[in-house]
């Protein structure tokens, strides 16, 4: 399966296999708030430690690409993973 969210170098991955409910919300541009909602509903496969969730990567890609061909356009994150690594570069290069 060809990942639509590469992970390498990013932030708040935790053995390539998690990432942080704040890390996904900061790189795709859903709230925490909806992330932990999809997660506690189980919509969303993860797991919590304590008080953290961790979204598994595979169950995040395959949510990202049930977005991709869902008919509502509300589905989807506020922007894509292109979109949020321009942003970075440009705020780098300021």
């Amino acid at each position: 399966m060809v990942s639509l969210f590469p992970h390498e170098g990013l932030t708040g991955v935790v053995m390539d296999r998690h990432l942080s409910v704040k890390a996904a919300a900061e790189h795709l541009g859903y709230s925490e708030q909806y992330l932990r909602r999809l997660l506690r509903a189980g919509r969303l496969e993860g797991v919590k430690i304590g008080q953290v969730w961790l979204i598994k990567l595979a169950a995040l890609e395959q949510h990202l690409q049930q977005g991709q061909t869902a008919q509502d356009r509300r589905f989807g994150p506020q922007r894509t993973m292109a979109e949020s690594r321009e942003g970075k570069a440009e705020t780098s290069r300021a």
